[in-house]
């Protein structure tokens, strides 16, 4: 589905977890639910994670200023790796990329949620770029480099993009190996925005605690049985 967002419409700071810095706050510190993690997948598995940290999403008016979609996001590899796999792996890139804040494809287990949380705020030398297009191809790397795995790729952005070539961007974007998921940050969008091939969830100001973190669950749980997702309330 297509989101369409109200004229304005803005994150609200209640919206992705307590009033934090961009440091992500520990899973145990919240109050919404997610579901079942069920149980670990049978085919080995890898979710790319890719994070817009332009302006338009950090800045004071923007659609995320106290970061706290990083901390939804831990709290939803939190939920599975405590269930997790060593063939279910996780990986983050950043619209800044290379940076320092890159995870390569890691386990989601207790040991590898400390390597991933690393990854799970802006990094110090990213520049916010509002480029999409070369995380995307480092997704892309990362998916042809595990081609053994079934392949989910989650985009948390406004999708207020600055590429060059924008339709190239998202046509590519639309053809990644994988399921494709966006996770839209308070943008206005046209009907028209997204191919039917990829899989949208708008994150609106009336959207309850937990919206973030629950859109990112449901990814990580497609291939796991038994696994259920609670419905937003």
């Amino acid at each position: 589905m297509t989101p369409t967002l109200p004229p304005g419409s803005l994150l609200a700071s209640r919206l992705l977890g307590s009033p934090v810095s961009s440091h992500p706050v520990g899973p145990g510190r919240v109050g919404y639910k997610l579901g079942h993690p069920g149980r670990p997948s049978r085919m080995p598995t890898l979710l790319i994670t890719l994070f817009d940290n332009s302006g338009s999403v950090t800045s004071p008016g923007g659609t995320d200023p106290l970061s706290n979609r990083y901390a939804e996001v831990t709290r939803a590899f939190s939920a599975v790796a405590r269930k997790g796999a060593r063939h279910e792996l996780g990986a983050i890139v950043h619209f800044d990329t290379p940076s320092s804040g890159e995870i390569e494809p890691t386990p989601i287990t207790r040991r590898g949620l400390i390597q991933l949380r690393a990854g799970l705020r802006p990094p110090q030398d990213g520049a916010g770029t509002s480029e999409l297009g070369p995380s995307l191809e480092r997704a892309y790397q990362m998916a042809e480099a595990s081609p053994d795995h079934e392949i989910s790729l989650i985009v948390l952005s406004d999708f207020a993009l600055m590429d060059p070539d924008l339709a190239q961007v998202m046509a590519r974007l639309a053809a990644f190996p994988g399921t494709v998921h966006a996770v839209v940050l308070g943008s206005r969008l046209s009907a028209d925005v997204f191919d039917p091939r990829i899989i949208s969830t708008p994150i609106g100001r009336d959207s309850a605690p937990g919206a973030v973190a629950r859109a990112l669950f449901s990814s990580l749980v497609t291939h796991r049985p038994g696994a259920h997702v609670v419905e937003e309330t």
